[in-house]
């Protein structure tokens, strides 16, 4: 169990509560080829099987029964830390309101374990239910796609837009730099709920001079969006983080050409009454916002 990596826990814990792997990708905001593969990876660590497979699921044996029960504990340790075990615990609530920020969402959750002896629950919330929660103290923050210009307190997170081709796109191994007018002929997918992202692509478009309007597919970031990608000619503009599940899933790669740029989209988190107050929980909003930050040259880390 040494071996194992806090990402690998959380994909364990998840197999555990969903007893499926698609519920599991859903919960932890994953597609379902990564899950199937962490779990391969794990039991190849583990060198046996945990889980018994089936048409209806999955359903966990004798030694995965043994396996999740330290799991729970080492996630309890990286909740609380060392030497605070039983004790009652502080926990930073969290709302987010759509699942652009699913992936990201993820990779802090799991940076942030390692380093916060604050519990952490994320929570899905439609937009008035969380500015509500907000209001009532029952949420902490709430992580918004744009930015809240009416609300006072909030921190700025920059999310990076890369744009992908499925992995054997004719495109991407075409010598030489991908012209503009090659770019009319494809489908594009845009996540769902991103004006800043739109308005930034209609000025690119306006300033290459592209005449024709290419056919938009504006659909929710998740699922859906990743199989149209992986299966299509859709040029996506997809989250860094998502971007970089992906590509471990051999499912797309980045279209690397300076006339199609990257875009910083904006994101926030919006910060309830009390936490001006707690310098606590100031302290470990801005590192969580840290976190899911893929600015710059975040992307070329992966």
């Amino acid at each position: 169990m040494k071996r194992l990596e806090p990402r690998q826990l959380l994909v364990l814990a998840a197999l555990g509560r969903n007893h499926s792997i698609h519920s599991a990708a859903r919960d932890l905001s994953l597609t379902q080829s990564a899950v199937s593969k962490a779990l391969a990876e794990i039991e190849a660590q583990i060198g046996a099987s945990l889980f018994v497979r089936s048409r209806q699921g999955i359903e966990v044996n004798s030694l995965g029964k043994r396996v999740l029960s330290r799991v729970a504990h080492l996630l309890s340790v990286l909740d609380q830390g060392p030497g605070h075990h039983g004790q009652e615990q502080a926990v930073l609530k969290i709302g987010y309101v759509s699942d652009l920020h699913g992936m990201a969402l993820g990779q802090a959750f799991v940076q942030w374990r390692q380093s916060q002896d604050l519990g952490l629950r994320l929570l899905n919330r439609a937009l008035p239910e969380g500015l509500h929660g907000l209001q009532t103290g029952e949420l902490d923050a709430v992580l918004m796609d744009e930015p809240e210009e009416s609300w006072p307190d909030q921190i700025r997170i920059s999310n990076r837009m890369i744009p992908v081709l499925r992995t054997h796109h004719p495109l991407l191994f075409e010598s030489g730099e991908v012209a503009v007018h090659a770019l009319k002929d494809l489908d594009w997918a845009l996540p769902l709920g991103l004006p800043s992202l739109h308005r930034a692509l209609r000025l690119w478009m306006t300033q290459t001079g592209m005449q024709t309007t290419a056919r938009h597919w504006v659909i929710p970031a998740g699922p859906g969006l990743v199989s149209l990608v992986a299966q299509s000619d859709a040029l996506a503009w997809l989250p860094a983080a998502q971007v970089a599940v992906l590509m471990q899933a051999e499912l797309v790669r980045p279209l690397c050409s300076t006339c199609v740029p990257h875009f910083e989209v904006p994101a926030c988190l919006l910060l309830a009454k009390h936490v001006r107050g707690d310098a606590r929980l100031q302290a470990a909003l801005q590192q969580f916002a840290d976190c899911m930050d893929r600015s710059g040259s975040s992307f070329r880390e992966y």
